[in-house]
């Protein structure tokens, strides 16, 4: 398995005024976050609405059988030689029938609410399966071709509002998963607060060549944070700043948070970047 950490800040609503030192960062739960709760012997992939998600289809293309959602398990198969990121099962997202046509996956509203003055992160795997053929009684679908990539996209959205979101920013190699961060500081005002949090994984359903069209995207390893900013901190932000192409010196995980211009550094230009958003 091939990861690779990427970081990305995507939306920084009302944060005049507050300043942005941290507390502990508190898991959000998730239900089925890995994908085990339903059952898939070595080598298969049941088609079916993972537990605790629901299927996300804005374009009605999803049939049970072309255009499918599901669950494999890629243990002691060639599809993802090293096997899950995490735990046996992977969510997939099929989509053969309609390839180019809309996208699809799967959705979850959570039992929490988005908070002003807080700071999200979610991260998961996203893969790119290889191609072969299930164990039985899957072998009688045959071998399936599934080199090239369909693209993805990964929301976090609130009352329908957009948070934070990956936008097909990954290509990982055939036959391995590579892993996405994103996120969302969240200020004094957001059309989604109060509402509960949701999270899409989309198979983009994009046609990457005639020969090689991609078809499916695999997830797995959910994990979404929430640390809120603490008005009393503000000095911790001063403890990161470093110099015009230095290196910050706060920690790796503080140095993710405030590096809000996404440079590299925390300086004074992170400090403007924040400041300047109503």
């Amino acid at each position: 398995m091939h990861t690779r950490w990427l970081i990305r800040g995507v939306m920084v609503v009302g944060l005049l005024g507050i300043a942005v030192g941290r507390s502990a960062a508190a898991p959000v739960p998730i239900t089925n976050p890995g994908f085990e709760a339903d059952f898939a012997a070595d080598n298969t992939f049941p088609l079916l609405t993972p537990t605790g998600w629901s299927p996300y289809d804005p374009g009605g293309i999803l049939n049970g059988g072309g255009n499918s959602i599901g669950v494999l398990n890629p243990t002691s198969s060639t599809f993802f030689p090293a096997g899950a990121p995490e735990g046996s099962n992977v969510a997939l997202i099929f989509l053969s029938n309609t390839i180019g046509g809309p996208p699809a996956g799967i959705r979850q509203t959570l039992g929490t609410p988005l908070s002003a003055g807080t700071i999200y992160t979610l991260s998961m795997d996203v893969g790119n399966i290889a191609s072969g053929i299930g164990a039985p009684p899957f072998d009688q679908f045959g071998f399936f071709d599934l080199d090239g990539f369909p693209g993805y996209r990964v929301e976090l959205r609130a009352g329908g509002a957009l948070v934070a979101e990956d936008d097909d920013t990954l290509r990982p190699a055939e036959g391995t998963f590579e892993r996405t961060r994103i996120r969302a500081v969240v200020g004094a005002t957001h059309p989604g607060l109060d509402q509960p949090l949701e999270i899409r994984l989309i198979n983009l359903n994009r046609e990457d060549t005639p020969a090689d069209p991609g078809i499916e995207v695999d997830f797995d390893d959910l994990r979404l944070d929430a640390t809120p900013i603490d008005a009393a901190a503000g000095s911790a932000f001063v403890a990161c700043l470093g110099g015009p192409g230095q290196p910050p010196t706060c920690p790796a995980d503080q140095a993710f948070i405030f590096d809000f211009d996404q440079d590299g550094d925390v300086d004074l230009a992170d400090y403007a970047a924040m400041t300047a958003v109503e």
